[in-house]
């Protein structure tokens, strides 16, 4: 009795020591994830990729595992400090907690019941294993992009659509205290977790409430915007914040932190500000003050403004201007959250100091001398690490590529017979035209995920050619070609306003597929 009573104290012992997580610390290395896939059958084409998180730009680098025929496999996923990361593996898409330098492993069988699809060893193998059970409560979707959702708000006020998220969470988090068949780490990060969502729907307040009247209403999103122009939150919207754990001393474990602030927590935002402060402070020309004026509006009136490719390229020509913008939105959020927070070196004030050198980092460019002032006021060592790593990286260096990238002059005839020209070059050969930009999020990332796909098919069969325009910045367009392979066009004004307007593009990324003879 006595040797059975020793091994349970021990076991409980074990657990507890395995539940008590501390705060996450920076420490930039790889964690190892390997595992294997059951019923593995590599003609079944299975979706399998892993998003490796940077909290300070608030992306996640696309992994692809490669899978042995047997199903095993095993990925070296790089991580500044221990944090989970997303895996998307056929149907499933979950978050696994990690580690630099620590290996998990993972047996996965998607024929399985939910709860008994993944079985983890390993590093926080505790947390992993009760995170994929369904008593479990992780996520709160997104209000904005749910239907029935969006039909229950529409009409509501934004105080009654604060009060329905907020009810939501707590009975969610009031659920997961009470399942004490899992440790309380798990059910402390699930509540973070749960409490990010929450955030990112109460953020988005304005948006969920215009996107419900647009549905009820049935009209454009453009007719939306001008409807809710004028439509402000109350000054003390925001009070909320006090009582969420955004700065919890776990919360950067979580995968969706960076839901903490995807606004800058204006109760009043101005969607034309920024134009205002061209207007007001930039040496624009005649030309240009007649685009702001007519954007504005369109933007008023809710029609679609067909020259926004035009207006995007003044970010580029008055940098000047737009880093003093931000520098003011910034320095009046962190001034607001510090207020709210009664404390100016909390976790999210610090976030929103970290967030201000997205904007160099993203363009791969060294800090600004004002963005070293905001940075040398964070004390967060995580925020600080990433950015002073990423940092030095920007700094200039010769760089060595094994990808067969051209940079391409565009053919010198009118732009109406610009594509027929382009086109031309490879008739014969199945050719895949990206129309990109630099400073677009989504286009970069989906340009990194089907990468891998041109060693499976031959870029002897098929042509990649890049397009974009004077909105990319120059000088980070030339950096970033060299890790794509294909050929790279920077259109002037001209050219790529007439494939704008010809093609009717609203956005980016747009894609054509040209066949063997020219269609």
């Amino acid at each position: 009795m006595s040797r059975l009573f020793t091994f349970l104290c021990l076991s409980l012992l074990f657990n507890l020591a395995q539940a008590q997580l501390p705060t996450p610390e920076y420490k930039k290395g790889q964690a190892i994830l390997s595992g294997t896939i059951a019923n593995y059958n590599p003609d079944d084409n299975l979706i399998f990729k892993i998003g490796a998180p940077n909290i300070v730009m608030g992306t996640a680098e696309t992994l692809y595992p490669t899978v042995e025929a047997d199903g095993s496999f095993t990925i070296n996923i790089p991580l500044y400090h221990s944090a989970q990361v997303r895996m998307i593996i056929g149907n499933a898409d979950l978050v696994i907690l990690l580690s630099p330098e620590k290996e998990t492993n993972v047996t996965i069988n998607l024929s399985n019941l939910p709860g008994k699809q993944f079985v983890y060893s390993g590093q926080y193998a505790t947390i992993n294993n009760e995170w994929c059970q369904p008593e479990l409560i992780t996520k709160i979707p997104p209000v904005y992009s749910n239907g029935d959702l969006l039909d229950s708000i529409a009409g509501i006020s934004a105080n009654e659509f604060k009060k329905r998220c907020i009810n939501q969470y707590k009975r969610y988090v009031m659920h997961n205290n009470a399942q004490l068949q899992f440790c309380e780490d798990t059910r402390t990060l699930a509540n973070l977790s749960c409490a990010f969502d929450c955030l990112e729907n109460l953020q988005a307040t304005h948006y969920c409430l215009q996107t419900a009247y647009q549905k009820k209403k049935n009209i454009t999103r453009e007719q939306a915007f001008a409807a809710f122009l004028d439509v402000h939150l109350p000054d003390d919207f925001y009070n909320y914040l006090k009582d969420f754990p955004v700065n919890h001393p776990l919360a950067l474990y979580c995968y969706n932190y960076r839901n903490a602030v995807m606004d800058l927590y204006d109760t009043h935002k101005d969607p034309l500000a920024y134009e205002k402060n061209l207007l007001k402070n930039a040496p624009l020309t005649k030309e240009e003050q007649t685009l702001i004026h007519q954007y504005e509006t369109a933007f008023k009136t809710g029609i679609p403004f067909q020259q926004g490719n035009e207006l995007m390229a003044l970010n580029v020509k008055y940098a000047k201007e737009a880093d003093q913008f931000r520098w003011e939105s910034f320095s009046k959020a962190k001034e607001r959250l510090s207020n709210i927070m009664q404390d100016s070196t909390s976790l999210i004030v610090d976030y929103v100091r970290a967030l201000y050198m997205r904007s160099s980092l993203y363009n791969l460019k060294p800090l600004t001398t004002s963005q070293e002032i905001m940075a040398s006021e964070i004390t967060n060592p995580i925020f600080l690490g990433i950015i002073q790593d990423m940092n030095q990286q920007m700094q200039p260096r010769q760089k060595t590529t094994t990808k067969k990238f051209a940079v391409c002059k565009a053919p010198q005839v009118p732009e109406k017979e610009l594509l027929t020209a382009l086109i031309a070059r490879h008739k014969g050969k199945v050719q895949f035209i990206d129309f990109w930009a630099t400073w677009c999020g989504g286009c970069r990332q989906i340009i990194k995920e089907y990468e891998p796909l041109k060693k499976e098919i031959g870029e002897d069969k098929v042509a990649f050619i890049y397009l974009t325009g004077p909105s990319s910045i120059k000088s980070t367009w030339d950096i970033l070609i060299q890790d794509i392979s294909g050929e790279h066009y920077w259109l002037n004004k001209e050219q790529w306003g007439y494939l704008w307007s010809h093609f009717q593009m609203t956005g980016l990324p747009m894609y054509l597929i040209i066949d063997k003879k020219g269609n």
